[in-house]
């Protein structure tokens, strides 16, 4: 059964593997990670964070205006990317209640496959962009703690610990 891991988990830190169309039920997989991405609030949703050693994520909410819908992004790979970069705060469902400033490039280049393995290049940026480039470090074995300084870390950790205190 998939379910969304925590840190610490082994997955989160190692690159996965290509996925291989023949070896899941690519409809049924995006089902079911679109519904713990939602389950859990989230805009996006990579393979390892659920225990799946496969170049896979999902992205995309039909709350946000302007966003995706929800779906699978197969094999992806970023080719490009812009030189001007923006520090942005960022979440992740497999650390909870954690929000650091991650500075990415503004908009990227990517060529990835569709559910029916049709291959697609693409320009993404904004917002999408963010998530795009957070979904695909995952699969990289790079958590988005990863990006920032252990000082500005160790500040985030103190806070969620301090806030957790006020919440027991």
């Amino acid at each position: 059964m998939l379910e969304l891991k925590y840190e610490p988990y082994e997955l989160l830190h190692k690159k996965v593997k290509d996925f291989v169309f023949e070896e899941h039920d690519v409809e049924e997989l995006e089902k079911n990670m679109i519904n713990i991405m939602r389950l859990n609030r989230g805009i996006g949703l990579a393979a390892n964070q659920i225990g799946l050693d496969a170049r896979v994520f999902v992205m995309g909410t039909d709350k946000v205006e302007g966003f995706c819908e929800p779906q699978i992004i197969i094999n992806p790979y970023i080719t490009g990317y812009s030189e001007e970069i923006k520090s942005d705060k960022e979440g992740c469902l497999s650390f909870p209640r954690v929000f650091l400033d991650v500075k990415r490039p503004i908009w990227i280049e990517a060529v990835y496959q569709d559910i029916k393995g049709n291959t697609i290049e693409s320009k993404i940026d904004g917002y999408l962009a963010k998530v795009f480039q957070h979904e695909c470090d995952h699969l990289d074995g790079i958590c988005f703690t990863d990006r920032v300084s252990k000082l500005k870390l160790d500040i985030a950790l103190r806070k969620f610990i301090k806030g957790n205190r006020r919440t027991k």
